[in-house]
């Protein structure tokens, strides 16, 4: 009985760390990718599809990578998804041309989508089913605070010294990652006679149309923050994501198990109202501290919910479909980072960021409204 609810195990530990790893060296590139296709003579339309193409590849590849997951097992998959990264990577040294660098993000974009998915579906194959709220939290801990700490590193690299560093510290990670993770060892489902490839798990698909929602005003914040903090006349924006950091570590000491112990709409609601309230101050910034403050109920918002939102999809999904509902789940939140990315950028350009946040609040306002009539009125776990 011990071994079956024992959560913190070896695997369980590396697929942690590889997560958090990866989202670090993945991320990097989000607000430096753009910025040297500008350099290199790319038009702005040119840095924004540089987001927005590795989205929808990722997209693409989530869907065919999940049911892989569950058919193949994960750590095939893993190890498949970081030699695609890793081969891509190592092309940013010698790509100079914008076209090639466009193409690349193809690539960077399936690496990620199988990765990401493989990563996901390897921890809930772990994680004791009494223990999913907690098991789960952790692993969101790890993609939350490793998409806050990856553009603190990416400045600071940047600043002090050039894109080829940080292509080189990106690869670095990846290939360390890819070392750690052939040292899985990950159950395998028991197999399902004449299972079809399935493209999304549906009892995934309301927790997935959450995340998405979610993630809406997370994409203005990571690809914006820092032409914000211009707009602001800040130069010191790299605090917000320190304090972002900080909250989803906090949330970490409770989330988890009052998800278990309570039920999802105990950590969901209250990690909705703590969004909405930091897109607000956000928008009306007006120097660093003000940024931290809104850093901390975001975070706090983020850190509760996100990983709450992923144990519900992979609680409602049957055991051999996992994998598929991970990849279901994080399709979700690749759609609306594009959606926050582009969509608010066209906002911006009208009128100003601080608008742009205040509209992105509309995102989280329809989440709240379809979580509570969906899901939020029931006191336990679907």
């Amino acid at each position: 009985m011990e071994n079956k609810t024992r959560l913190w195990t070896k695997d369980y530990v590396f697929l942690l760390l590889g997560s958090v790893l990866l989202y670090i060296g993945f991320m990097v590139f989000m607000p430096t990718l753009p910025a040297r296709i500008i350099e290199l003579g790319g038009t702005q339309m040119q840095a924004s599809l540089a987001v927005g193409l590795f989205s929808i590849v990722a997209l693409l590849m989530r869907a065919i990578a999940g049911s892989w997951n569950d058919k193949f097992g994960p750590k095939v998959l893993i190890i498949v998804g970081f030699l695609i990264l890793i081969l891509t990577t190592v092309n940013f040294y010698w790509s100079t041309a914008v076209a090639a660098l466009l193409i690349l993000r193809l690539f960077h974009g399936a690496g990620w989508g199988i990765g990401t998915t493989s990563i996901a579906t390897g921890v809930s194959k772990l994680v004791p089913p009494s223990r999913t709220g907690e098991g789960i939290g952790f692993y969101g801990l790890t993609t939350a605070l490793g998409m806050s700490l990856a553009p603190i590193i990416a400045i600071l690299i940047m600043n002090y010294f050039s894109f080829d560093v940080l292509v080189t510290f990106s690869l670095v990670l990846m290939v360390f990652i890819l070392i750690l993770m052939t040292q899985l060892k990950i159950p395998k489902s028991e197999k399902v006679v004449h299972q079809k490839m399935k493209l999304f798990e549906k009892t995934a698909l309301l927790p997935a149309g959450l995340c998405l929602l979610m993630a809406v005003p997370l994409g203005g914040i990571q690809t914006f923050m820092m032409v914000y903090g211009t707009e602001l006349g800040i130069s010191t924006t790299w605090v917000y994501f320190i304090g972002q950091a900080i909250m989803v570590l906090v949330s970490r000491l409770f989330a988890g198990q009052l998800y278990d112990t309570k039920g999802h709409r105990f950590v969901v609601i209250p990690g909705a109202l703590a969004m909405i309230i930091g897109i607000l101050i956000l928008s009306f910034a007006t120097g660093a501290i003000s940024l931290f403050i809104a850093s901390l109920f975001f975070g706090l918002g983020y850190g509760m919910t996100q990983p709450a939102l992923q144990a519900l999809a992979v609680d409602r999904a049957a055991p051999h479909n996992k994998g598929t509902a991970n990849g279901t789940f994080l399709s979700g939140m690749d759609i609306g980072m594009a959606v926050g990315s582009f969509g608010l950028s066209i906002v911006a350009t009208y009128y100003n960021y601080a608008i742009m946040y205040r509209t992105a609040i509309i995102a989280l306002v329809v989440f709240f409204a379809v979580y509570w009539f969906t899901l939020g009125r029931k006191v336990k776990n679907s």
